[in-house]
């Protein structure tokens, strides 16, 4: 810009016209004599510039002679915009002179922010959302992308071309980009896993870098849990209930939803505190007919982590138990009463459809009335007069014992003949087999092993039999554990 004052005529200039706050601007002040006479230089007066010029100027400017000063300037955050500029020039005859010329000044300006979810976990995809917004000043020049880079777990993640697909290359003031990009969990990701972007951008026709970053933290869970399942009711019985327990156990760090499916039936626990344990019990009935063997429960489980987490992870076990299925015997009560007399005799006759022979040799006794099973189941056949053991007892036994022998025996054979899935199971199955070595039989012995010993140890009771008294008192024992009756 010029200005004539008289015979003086002063030009400012600034190079470049467009700047910003840091930049350097080249200041040229032109001053010429335009008219007829010297001037003699006074002073030359720049605020911007400092203030006081007068050094860089010729002291005196002959007609039509001109004096040409650059000063450079670097451009303070003086809050203004455009910045004004203005020199003044005195020379002698008081001819002043003043120009101004104005820099328009940009601030240039980029953010950058990054979103993903708060929790994840080992396996899952973590998926970034990344917003990118030119927050220049409006007359600012378009901020061009230098690049977009994302370090996570300490690994840089160049995400530049990402970004450029996504429209960041060239923005405009006030416009902005979203873009997205993943991550799978991995066992070696630190807990938080935090990771940080930076993206950095330079004016348009400008050196300068601009920059920003942000962060985000993920929290990592570590779901795990345990299924156990147990037969707590040890040996069940045929006909009867055999008892299960469920326990669940978080072995996690964090709370659990567990849906349990046992027997048609579902049990549930929410929020299940790591290392808590989930415990109920599962009754299952054990079929009448089902003869030996075991029966075998199954639960499935299914665990889903609270909403809170915002996690749909879904996980599955099962677990399964087995409990030994046994048949138990009636006992002399049953076989003593109505409903024994009904299996042993259905048509009322008073005779046994399928008789039983107990005992051996002289003491061989053939049992086909309901009349002569229910003296002997009463443990009284022994006092009756005329009776096979009447007073013909081993001075070793004492009063009773062949008596009280006979009826565990002949219940026994009751059990056996007609109890369905009795006849061939192993003594220890039915919880008796520690009262199997004192009478003499070996650990894998059967209730029929057990009736065949009994029925020689009856036999064996004459005058002149060798039983002992230990012996007939530990086969009674056995045979009471079986018969589940004390006589």
């Amino acid at each position: 810009m010029s200005v004539q004052s008289g015979q003086i005529e002063i030009t400012k200039t600034a190079s470049p016209s467009l700047s910003k706050i840091g930049d350097t601007v080249a200041y040229t002040i032109k001053i010429c004599n335009i008219g007829s006479t010297p001037l003699q230089l006074v002073n030359v007066n720049d605020p911007l510039l400092g203030g006081d010029i007068t050094s860089n100027f010729r002291p005196t400017l002959a007609p039509g002679e001109c004096d040409t000063v650059t000063i450079n300037y670097v451009v303070a955050d003086l809050g203004v915009d455009p910045l004004i500029n203005t020199v003044t020039a005195n020379y002698v005859a008081s001819l002043n002179v003043s120009d101004s010329v104005a820099v328009n000044l940009f601030q240039p300006s980029v953010t950058i922010v990054k979103s993903g979810p708060t929790y994840s976990k080992v396996g899952d995809t973590i998926t970034y959302t990344y917003v990118i917004t030119n927050t220049s000043s409006a007359d600012s020049p378009n901020l061009i992308l230098n690049s977009v880079v994302d370090v996570i777990n300490n690994v840089p993640v160049d995400l530049t071309q990402t970004a450029i697909n996504a429209g960041a290359s060239n923005l405009a003031p006030g416009a902005s980009v979203t873009f997205k990009s993943t991550h799978l969990v991995t066992a070696s990701d630190p807990n938080p896993l935090i990771d940080t972007v930076v993206a950095t951008y330079n004016p348009s026709g400008y050196p300068n870098v601009i920059s920003d970053y942000d962060s985000h933290s993920v929290i990592l869970l570590n779901p795990s849990f345990t299924v156990e399942k147990l037969c707590v009711s040890g040996t069940a019985v045929a006909g009867g209930t055999a008892t299960f327990r469920v326990n669940i156990t978080n072995t996690g760090d964090v709370p659990l939803n567990i849906s349990a499916l046992d027997q048609g039936k579902v049990y549930t626990s929410n929020g299940l505190a790591p290392g808590s344990t989930f415990t109920f019990t599962v009754p299952v009935t054990v079929p009448v007919g089902q003869c030996g063997g075991s029966i075998t429960n199954e639960v499935f489980v299914v665990v889903t982590l609270p909403e809170i987490y915002g996690l749909s992870n879904t996980y599955t076990a099962s677990a399964s138990a087995t409990c030994p299925i046994v048949t138990l015997g009636r006992t002399r009560g049953f076989w003593g009463n109505n409903n024994g007399h009904a299996i042993l005799d259905p048509n009322g006759d008073g005779l046994i459809n399928n008789p039983v022979t107990i005992g051996s040799g002289p003491r061989s006794l053939f049992i086909n009335t309901i009349a002569l099973s229910d003296i002997i189941l009463a443990g009284n056949y022994c006092s009756l007069p005329g009776s096979p053991c009447q007073n013909n007892l081993s001075d070793s036994l004492k009063p009773n014992t062949l008596g009280v022998l006979m009826a565990q025996t002949l219940a026994l054979a009751y059990n056996i003949n007609n109890i369905q899935c009795y006849s061939g199971q192993l003594v220890s199955t039915l919880g008796c087999g520690n009262l199997l070595i004192p009478v003499g039989l070996p650990s894998n012995s059967t209730v029929n092993d057990v009736l065949s010993a009994a029925n020689l140890l009856i036999g064996n009771t004459t005058a002149s039999g060798t039983v002992t008294q230990d012996q007939a008192s530990a086969m009674i024992n056995l045979i009471n554990c079986l018969n589940r009756e004390t006589f």
